[in-house]
């Protein structure tokens, strides 16, 4: 089905001629009515004013030689006598209540009363006209004033304008020929400067059309100096460019295939060394496992073999001390306590290595309840008082948040706590402070307790900050290796285990804080 509007919109053509037409169709019928409007007005206007000169002339008349309504006769002479006018149809002369006292000249057009309701004259001043056009009757409205000065008659005339609507006729007639002279002139000059205007830019549109389905057009023809001609010099200078810039990407795409052949086939030998990597690594991992395995066999029935002679040994020793095989001299004490302390270190050393094979083989329980934070704290500072005492050190414990309850295994806590403030206990100097503290972590999901150790003692390097949580990491002055390096990371995995975090802030000379998140009750 035929679509005017989208046949119109398919054509820049069309589009401006259509454009255009309306302009000049609005333009000339804006002009005419104005003209005819003009027109009419002057002649309306000046049709009144010789009505109004008609009505000033009447009326001055009237009020100069009629005393009264009663003087019928003179009245009657004197609208006679306006007859005589042939532009005026009628006149009538009524009082102020509408009532007709003297009327003449009816020619047989309009109405002898008028056509305005008497309401409407009451406003009239004494010196005022009121016109009102009637079809071809243009009446005028005027009050007089006789001679006894009480009365105020209407004098009412009906002047004949049919000429002035003939007029108008006759201008609007000439006005919408000349339109249309202008009309059909405009138009051909109107196709003409379109058809100029447009056939470059359709040959543009054609060409633009071939570039964009990947052909190259021919270079258009430059026609004259104005806008059309420079976008068409433009235009040709796009296709050139165009053409050598489709050489240089065609050149280019070449290469990049030859390049990407090329890697691909790198990266197909490299994935072909990858496989052979990865079965490789699967291999030694599989070893690896296996190794591991074999490793925590081996700790775990090697510390479970060694506790017990190594506590027939302690017994021994311990007998020994007592005197048991006869009094020692001060050296043979002396060998008998350094032994008994080395028995000591190796007993914690097989604790601490039976602890992290049973971690890692998943075989120590965690048995957690709801118990307050306090419990585990106390039960290991009454431990510490005789270390804390040998080495004139004081344990404060902040009661802040410490009454408050939280989800964890009482036994595994007091061994985080023991091994976190031994370690403050052994690297802080004679009369340090050490504190434990608790912070509770309401906005962590889910909620928990913050549980820290503080000491002033020698503190950490940044270098060791990062290894203090390793297996058999060892970390501090030369001199100060105690232990077995396992203590810190039993304590992470016991954190972990009960799902919380662990880590430590330190500087050297500045001391250090351990701290480690548990679940709220």
């Amino acid at each position: 089905m035929f679509n005017p509007i989208e046949w119109i919109r398919s054509s820049i053509r069309r589009k401006a001629i259509v454009g255009l037409l309306v302009i000049l169709l609005s333009a000339i019928f804006l002009t005419g009515l104005s003209i005819v409007s003009q027109a009419k007005k002057f002649i309306i206007l000046e049709a009144q004013r010789r009505a109004s000169s008609v009505a000033q002339f009447v009326g001055n008349n009237l009020g100069a030689t009629v005393a009264s309504y009663n003087d019928s006769a003179r009245i009657k002479l004197i609208m006679d006598g306006i007859c005589a006018d042939s532009s005026i149809l009628y006149a009538t002369f009524f009082d102020e209540k509408g009532t007709i006292i003297a009327s003449s000249c009816s020619k047989g057009q309009g109405q002898g009363s008028g056509s305005l309701p008497l309401s409407e004259l009451y406003n009239l001043s004494d010196e005022g006209n009121r016109f009102h056009l009637y079809g071809n009757v243009l009446e005028v409205y005027r009050h007089v004033i006789l001679k006894n000065g009480a009365e105020k008659p209407f004098l009412l005339l009906g002047l004949d304008v049919s000429e002035v609507q003939a007029v108008t006729s006759k201008i609007t007639r000439l006005i919408a020929i000349n339109a249309f002279i202008v009309y059909i002139i405009g138009l051909l000059v109107l196709i003409v400067a379109v058809n100029r205007f447009a056939e470059p830019l359709e040959t543009l549109t054609d060409g633009i059309r071939d570039v964009g389905e990947g052909r190259t057009p021919q270079p258009v023809v430059v026609q004259g100096q104005d806008e059309v001609a420079s976008l068409t010099i433009a235009f040709n200078k796009m296709i050139t460019d165009l053409e050598r810039s489709r050489e240089e990407v065609q050149s280019y795409q070449e290469h990049l295939e030859g390049m990407v052949q090329d890697r691909t086939d790198a990266l197909n030998r490299a994935n072909s060394e990858l496989v052979e990597i990865n079965v490789t690594l699967k291999s030694a991992n599989e070893k690896l496992l296996e190794l591991d395995k074999l490793k925590s066999n081996f700790l775990g029935i090697a510390t479970h073999e060694l506790k017990t002679p190594l506590a027939v040994v302690e017994g021994y020793l311990d007998s020994l001390k007592d005197g048991f095989a006869g009094e020692l001299s001060g050296t043979q004490l002396g060998v008998v306590n350094e032994t008994l302390l080395s028995c000591g270190r190796m007993a914690d050393l097989i604790s601490d290595m039976l602890d992290l094979t049973k971690i890692e083989a998943g075989k120590m329980p965690i048995e957690k309840r709801t118990v307050s934070v306090i419990r585990p704290v106390e039960k290991v500072a009454g431990q510490m008082v005789p270390l804390l005492q040998k080495k004139n050190l004081t344990l404060e414990i902040a009661d802040g948040n410490m009454g408050v309850k939280a989800v964890f295994d009482e036994d595994r806590i007091v061994q985080v706590l023991v091994n976190l403030i031994g370690n403050a206990v052994k690297f802080t100097p004679g009369g340090g402070t050490i504190t434990v503290h608790a912070e509770i972590h309401s906005d962590a999901k889910p909620p928990t307790v913050a549980i820290s150790v503080s000491d002033t003692g020698i503190g950490i390097s940044s270098d060791d900050l990062h290894h203090v949580f390793e297996e058999f990491a060892q970390v501090g002055p030369p001199g100060k290796e105690e232990g077995t390096g396992l203590g810190l990371a039993i304590c992470r995995r016991i954190v972990v285990a009960h799902g919380g975090e662990i880590w430590v802030e330190s500087k050297l000379s500045q001391g250090s804080t351990f701290t480690f998140t548990i679940p709220l009750g």
